[in-house]
């Protein structure tokens, strides 16, 4: 496989940049413009248009002081007529590419989402609710706490004794899609246990998407000083 074949398949291979695509499938965008769809900094929006810019899928120009991006087709027909060498593919299809992409794509309201899943389970803790804690967590549930280790039957018993949280506050939220159904909130927790002691920590929570809704796969723990 030629070279840039390897790169524009290294590119779609980010969901993030095949994000961008889908975007860019609509009409030419500005860079900051990109950047706002997005819950990452600039720099890191700049990488991905950067590697997209590599694979020829891209293409970005200054138009005054704003720096351009536009969809450059020609790319994705390089590797389509490559894969029709295998005599299994039809020529590219662009119409369904935009809906492939728009499948693959994060939910503009990714956050919100992730956010009211994880105040699910917050919100169980608060009330010492076993059966709405278990719900959350996915069967296969890991989580990496300071004390240890802990699967679902673990996080759930917690509450054997009741609740073992007052009130909670979950604050510089941020969130993207690692994976294909997958996606990762990070957070501070500023919270009062049970005992009226006040406590803060950021957490790294990992989540799946399904017909239910989301449950958590993974969750982690680390206590601010």
């Amino acid at each position: 496989m030629p070279a840039s074949l390897d790169t524009v398949f290294a590119a779609l291979a980010d969901p993030t940049r095949r994000a961008i695509l889908a975007m860019l499938l609509e009409d030419d965008m500005a860079v900051t413009d990109v950047a706002a769809e997005f819950e990452i900094s600039l720099a890191a929006i700049s990488k991905h248009l950067g590697a997209l810019d590599r694979a020829g899928l891209i293409a970005r120009e200054r138009r005054g002081r704003v720096v351009w991006c536009k969809l450059e087709p020609d790319a994705l027909r390089a590797a389509s007529v490559w894969m029709q060498g295998f005599g299994q593919f039809d020529g590219p299809d662009l119409d369904a590419l935009e809906a492939l992409l728009a499948r693959l794509a994060p939910p503009p309201d990714l956050l919100d989402q992730l956010l009211a899943a994880e105040r699910r389970v917050w919100d169980a803790l608060v009330a010492g609710d076993a059966g709405a804690d278990r719900a959350a967590l996915h069967p296969d549930f890991l989580g990496l706490y300071p004390e240890g280790y802990a699967d679902r039957d673990a996080h759930v018993a917690q509450l054997d004794d009741g609740p073992t949280v007052g009130t909670f506050t979950l604050t510089e939220a941020r969130a993207c899609t690692p994976g294909d159904g997958l996606g990762l909130l990070t957070y501070r927790a500023d919270f009062t246990r049970i005992d009226g002691r006040r406590d803060a920590m950021r957490v790294a929570s990992l989540w799946r998407a399904t017909p239910e809704g989301w449950v958590n796969l993974f969750s982690m723990d680390a206590p601010i000083a």
